[in-house]
């Protein structure tokens, strides 16, 4: 199987130089839940190269409405195992890393990673995955909660940190509201801007994309 057979349709779009480029890619998406799951496929789908995947959670029975690469078969097990599995099966061509952990302050980002998919579910992660980073690295960053969502990149060093964009912030109580819909319009925009970023061509670079699900409008806001 020669490249044009599989990806012809984004070669189309983008070129052949740019398809090369995320075959060369390397991404970390912290958080393989509802957002990151999604993430994942797509970028897989897309031919990226490299994705390493951080999550240390097992499946569970609310995970399913959202969450993409689970099925019923799956509760109880290894997020990380069950995603390699899906993803592998979708391109064999990726290289798939695992880490399974939580991200504390003692994360430490893989040297090849030059771009991060935050898929995360709370700030105090999100914090501590934007802090470990190297300079210049890239950050997406995505978020869902009940009918809205938002989707940011930022560079590390050069732009204004997450922890000074949400200070005040108060993490939600319980579980977060969120259906399957949203979780896959906003993943589907993250990975969209992760392509971008790889290309060179951010779209978002500290500026915050705000989708209201409810009524399908977007606002943006700088930073």
């Amino acid at each position: 199987m020669v490249m044009a057979d599989r990806y012809n349709r984004q070669i189309a779009l983008w070129g052949k130089e740019s398809q090369e480029k995320l075959e060369g890619a390397a991404v970390l998406i912290a958080g393989v839940g509802g957002l990151g799951a999604a993430v994942a496929e797509l970028l897989t789908r897309a031919g990226v190269g490299q994705l390493t995947l951080v999550d240390h959670g097992r499946v569970d029975w609310p995970d399913l409405n959202r969450q993409l690469l689970y099925c019923e078969a799956d509760i109880g097990r290894s997020k990380l195992q069950i995603a390699e599995r899906q993803l592998r099966r979708i391109n064999s061509r990726v290289k798939i890393n695992l880490l399974e952990q939580q991200i504390d302050p003692s994360f430490i980002c893989p040297t090849e990673i030059s771009t991060v998919a935050d898929c995360l579910d709370n700030y105090v992660s999100r914090f501590h995955l934007e802090a470990n980073l190297p300079d210049e690295t890239y950050l997406v960053h995505g978020g869902i909660e009940a009918n809205q969502g938002q989707v940011i990149t930022l560079q590390k060093g050069t732009s204004q940190p997450l922890a000074d964009i949400f200070t005040g912030v108060q993490q939600p109580r319980g579980e977060i509201p969120v259906n399957g819909p949203g979780a896959a319009i906003i993943a589907g925009y993250m990975a969209n801007e992760l392509l971008n970023t790889i290309l060179g061509k951010p779209q978002l670079l500290d500026r915050f994309l705000i989708v209201g699900l409810g009524d399908l409008h977007l606002d943006f806001l700088d930073v």
